[in-house]
């Protein structure tokens, strides 16, 4: 097989330190233009928190309602440094009705939930509580917002546009919950940044690198130009949903065709070159353009690449460094024969480029980021990044590291990436902790 268009997708996908100094530039000009509420591409939300200092202590509950399927939990929180610990945790899963029915149907049967587990566990002290609330919502404070829209196949009525802490704690009040108040409305970017600084209290980003991407920051207050309303601190962390960054980024043809076939075209454009929810649909375009071009797999576009979202991101992590049996048993599952050595080798390039990209494109974004963070160290600064993609994609953390390096220089070495899990979970039991301490 002719390698010509091989190479190019190569050429195509790499990205020049001169291209990630550029997309960092751009970042912090969009940051800018976003904390002054001018036009940008970065919604730059205010989360109405700083970052936990590491001296909060005590025990706070943390709802995570990410779904049909949500979490309560307890954690105790030791202060200096030491790492939060789930003392309790419980989950449950609302019913088709509880969804789709009534509002006060939803937040009761939450409501019901949480009471059963502080009873359960004897819980009876007062308690100031985190709320990971995973659906569009428009934040009036650290405690309160409107929800937007509903997602994940929710359609409660007469919520969309109310205030959905009220409503829970309506909920809450109507069953005779009354030791546990909610606090926080939590987001789990930020909450990752809070799970990482509450140990570690360099820690002033947070990042979600997995099926989707996200950076929060913790910037000056002085510098949010569009208005902070009550808050009186001197820093806030901001939420910058940053996957819809769209300035100086180096599309290709399959990007814009991959944009093209999206629900959101136009939007989220750096989310579509970096997370694991995109990557594999990438590879999917490129090798149906090798099949149909160069006459890979014999010319004949196997199954598994026919459709939008069937190749999965777990498929690329298997093929790039997978042994030759594990890589033999999914070649056998999802194209129903075993590769050749060229099949391999192709897909392993093609894997591997739009992973290294990726993670080159997260590096410029989180270089720029940083441009604006306010430090509490002058040469130390920790990133907490959660998600599949750093954890688990290979070599991803690595390349990751080598690419911040390259934009950074010796700058670079202060920068320290650090594994954080659970921001949806620890991370609002921290927030609750910070803003009842700023009490």
């Amino acid at each position: 097989m002719k390698d010509s268009l091989l190479d190019k997708m190569t050429r195509d996908f790499e990205v020049s330190v001169k291209q990630m100094r550029q997309i960092k530039a751009a970042m912090g000009k969009e940051m800018d233009a976003g904390l002054c509420g001018g036009k940008s591409s970065l919604a730059m939300l205010q989360a109405y928190c700083d970052a936990a200092s590491g001296k909060e202590k005590g025990f706070y509950p943390a709802l995570d309602l990410g779904g049909t399927n949500f979490r309560v939990m307890m954690v105790k929180i030791f202060g200096g440094g030491r790492k939060p610990k789930v003392v309790a945790e419980a989950k449950y899963k609302l019913t088709r009705e509880q969804i789709s029915g009534a509002g006060d149907v939803l937040f009761g049967a939450i409501a019901g939930y949480l009471k059963k587990f502080m009873k359960e566990n004897k819980f009876t002290a007062e308690y100031g509580m985190g709320y990971t609330f995973s659906f569009p919502v428009k934040l009036l404070g650290i405690d309160e917002g409107i929800l937007m829209r509903w997602t994940k196949d929710f359609s409660a009525t007469g919520v969309v546009g109310k205030k959905v802490v009220e409503l829970q704690r309506q909920a809450m009040a109507a069953l005779g919950l009354n030791n546990v108040n909610v606090v926080a409305l939590a987001n789990d970017t930020v909450g990752t940044l809070q799970t990482q600084a509450v140990v570690d209290p360099n820690c002033v980003m947070g990042v979600i690198l997995g099926t989707g991407f996200n950076i929060c920051v913790r910037v000056a207050s002085r510098r949010i130009r569009k208005g902070v309303g009550k808050y009186h601190g001197k820093c806030m962390i901001i939420n910058m949903e940053a996957g819809n960054f769209n300035k100086a980024l180096p599309l290709t043809a399959y990007d814009r065709q991959l944009d093209k076939e999206s629900g959101n075209r136009g939007g989220q454009l750096a989310e579509k070159m970096i997370s694991g929810k995109y990557l594999p649909q990438l590879v999917r375009l490129i090798v149906v353009d090798l099949v149909k071009k160069e006459k890979l797999f014999a010319g004949r576009v196997p199954e598994i690449f026919r459709h939008k979202d069937t190749f999965q991101a777990f498929y690329m992590d298997v093929l790039e460094s997978g042994s030759e049996k594990e890589v033999g048993k999914l070649a056998k599952q999802i194209f129903g024969r075993v590769l050749t050595v060229e099949e391999r080798l192709v897909l392993v390039l093609v894997c591997h480029a739009i992973a290294r990209r990726s993670a080159r494109i997260a590096a410029a974004l989180i270089s720029g980021a940083l441009t604006r963070v306010e430090k509490r160290s002058k040469n130390k600064v920790a990133v907490a990044i959660d998600g599949s993609l750093f954890e688990k994609y290979p070599g991803y953390h690595r390349m990751l590291e080598e690419a911040i390096s390259e934009i950074e220089g010796v700058k670079g070495k202060g920068i320290s990436l650090k594994l954080t899990k659970d921001g949806s979970g620890i991370g609002a039991a921290v927030i609750a902790a910070v803003v009842s301490k700023a009490d």
